[in-house]
């Protein structure tokens, strides 16, 4: 996938890697700061994945979202530190 646009209080950029292994997702959550594993599933339109960024005081990124075409988008989840939207664009592959 490409950049996530995540929107809240404020606006952020991140990065999603993601491989789709039949209903499984795997990849990458790029944030401002560092990388981080991600994992979910996928059924029909329906995409739900989930990463986690920091140490001791770690935010549980949920995204729950609708596959459309080349696009995802839906809402977030970070506990503590509120909610908001985020929506992805598939990043085309180089030749």
């Amino acid at each position: 996938m490409g950049t996530v646009r995540i929107s809240a209080a404020a606006s952020s950029n991140h990065g999603l890697t993601l491989r789709q292994k039949g209903n499984e997702v795997e990849g990458a959550h790029r944030g401002d700061f560092q990388t981080r594993d991600l994992s979910g599933t996928i059924d029909g339109d329906a995409v739900r994945f989930r990463s986690a960024f920091g140490g001791g005081d770690s935010v549980n990124y949920t995204f729950n979202g609708k596959v459309t075409g080349d696009e995802m988008a839906g809402t977030l989840d970070m506990g503590e530190y509120l909610a908001g939207r985020w929506s992805a664009r598939r990043k085309a592959r180089r030749g």
